[in-house]
Order: C-alpha cells, then structure tokens, then sequence
C-alpha cells in the first residue's frame, strides 16, 4: 500500500509514496549560486539545470507546489508495474494543463518513464534514480532545443516565401529591405549554428557497454524522433540559406552595379566638363582678324 504525504498540493496527486521528489528543473545560461545544480550541460551550450525557488520533497514533513519549466518526479519504487502507483503516476503527468504533447510511456530495466514536454516522471530502484534523471535532463533540454528550432523555422516560411523573389531580380524599389534581409539572413545562420551545437548529441552513437541511464536516453531519442527531425530540419534549413544567400548576392550585385553607373556619369560629366573648358579656351585664343580696305 502506497504511502501517502500528510500534504498533498491541489496541483499534484495524492498517493505519491515516501521518498518520492519533485524538483522544477529550469534551465538557466548563469549559475545561480543560491539554486541547486542538477546537471551542467555540455560547456559549448554554457547551460544549467537548476531546481527552482519551489522545490519540492514529498514526505511526511514538507510539501509545496512548484512551478517550472520542467517538472521532474522521482520515485522510488521496487515494484514499477504496480496498478496503484502507475494509476497516480498517470493522472499527474496527465494533470499538466501547458503541455502540448502527448504522454509517452517507456519501461526498461525495472524503470519505467513517463513524460510529456513539461512533465516527466521516473519510477526505479532507488539507487538509479539520480543517475536517470540527470540523463533525461540533458535529453528532454536538447528535445526542448530542437523543438524551439522547428517552431521558429515554422515561423519564419511565410517570410522567406515573400523574399523568394528578390533571388531572382532586385532593383532600385527593393533597396530600402536590404536591412530586413540582412537581419533574416542572421537569424537563418544563428539557426544553423544551433543545429551543429545539437548534431553531435542528437545524433550520438550508442555507448558501449551500455549503461540504464545511456539505454534510456537513446530511448527517448528514439521515441521523440530526434534523429529524424534534426535531418528535415536541416533540410529546411538549406532551403532558407539558398534563398537568402541570392538574396545576398543579387544586393551585392545591383550595389555593385548602380556604384559603377554612379563613376561612369561621373566620368561622362568630367569629360563633358573638360571639353567644355578646353572649348572656351580655343575661343579665347583666337587672334581677331582685321579687315584690310
């Protein structure tokens, strides 16, 4: 029989037994020294995992209601498969009223995961706790990364789809969205840099000899599709760089060419101007002629 808190948070199910935490997790680029660290992400992505001002330790002594970005529950649990527990388990990843994804559901090794992209829940042996739960740490962050990526390429088609026919031919009228292009062009190039951040984790080859923690991670990659999605995003993403790397050069181009029309008049009135002077210096220096009678 399951061991239920003495306080219980309206936002939480009841039956969470002893032992049980939970920690809003927030992802942060600076350290607070005044939060508990998690989980340090990989240095070049300078990323923190730490729990938020609301955390939260279900026992018989202390409860609370935490609100975060991510909301991680552990639970130690001998028998994972129990009715019971599975039953409070599922009503609270169920709960989350922001998630936008539906729940998924992995078991292996005597532990069993639920998740969504706001709430994910744990169920192992004690010992394996920790260890699962900074694995899926770092995967739900780069999920949550490579999501943010497809929603602002998303965002972005109607834009491109406008610039489209500037690749092609821009004149004089186009000349004041140069600015415009040049700041699309930087956002489609920041997009890049973060997709080649995220290839390496995304598409990280199985861990030999295998860990539950690795074994988990990868199967979570595998559920949410994470290999396949960075590839079409980075398709998308090609598509986006032709359009605007013409764009560039047809800027480059028309620039260049109105600046060579620009020296050519100016040639042409030079010289107009040098025959004009050359013109009135032949008048005046002619000689009169004097008429003999």
């Amino acid at each position: 029989m399951l061991e239920p808190s003495s306080q219980v948070s309206h936002h939480l199910p009841h039956g969470f037994p002893v032992g049980s935490e939970l920690l809003p997790v927030v992802f942060s680029e600076d350290r607070n020294k005044g939060l508990r660290l998690l989980h340090a992400l990989p240095i070049e992505f300078q990323t923190f995992a730490v729990v938020g001002q609301s955390e939260m330790v279900v026992d018989s002594e202390r409860s609370s209601n935490p609100t975060s970005q991510i909301e991680f529950l552990t639970i130690p649990a001998a028998n994972h498969q129990a009715t019971e527990l599975q039953d409070v388990v599922l009503s609270w990843v169920d709960a989350s009223t922001t998630s936008k994804t539906p729940k998924q559901m992995l078991t292996l090794q005597g532990a069993q995961i639920y998740w969504n992209d706001t709430r994910v829940a744990i169920l192992a042996p004690r010992e394996r706790l920790e260890t699962l739960r900074t694995a899926l740490i770092e995967t739900c962050w780069f999920d949550a990364e490579l999501s943010g990526l497809e929603r602002e390429l998303a965002s972005a088609w109607p834009e491109m789809q406008q610039d489209m026919p500037l690749a092609f031919d821009f004149d004089e009228k186009s000349l004041p969205r140069r600015k415009e292009l040049q700041r699309r062009y930087q956002r489609v190039m920041s997009l890049r840099s973060q997709m080649l951040r995220l290839s390496p984790y995304v598409h990280c080859p199985h861990i030999h000899p295998p860990t539950l923690a690795s074994q988990v991670a990868e199967r979570y990659r595998e559920r949410t599709r994470l290999l396949h999605r960075h590839e079409i995003l980075d398709s998308q993403l090609e598509v986006f760089e032709r359009v605007y790397d013409t764009c560039g050069q047809r800027i480059s181009d028309f620039v260049q060419s109105r600046t060579g029309h620009i020296l050519e008049w100016i040639i042409i009135v030079l010289l107009v101007l040098q025959m004009v002077i050359w013109g009135f210096e032949i008048l005046t220096s002619l000689e009169p002629t004097t008429v003999v009678q």
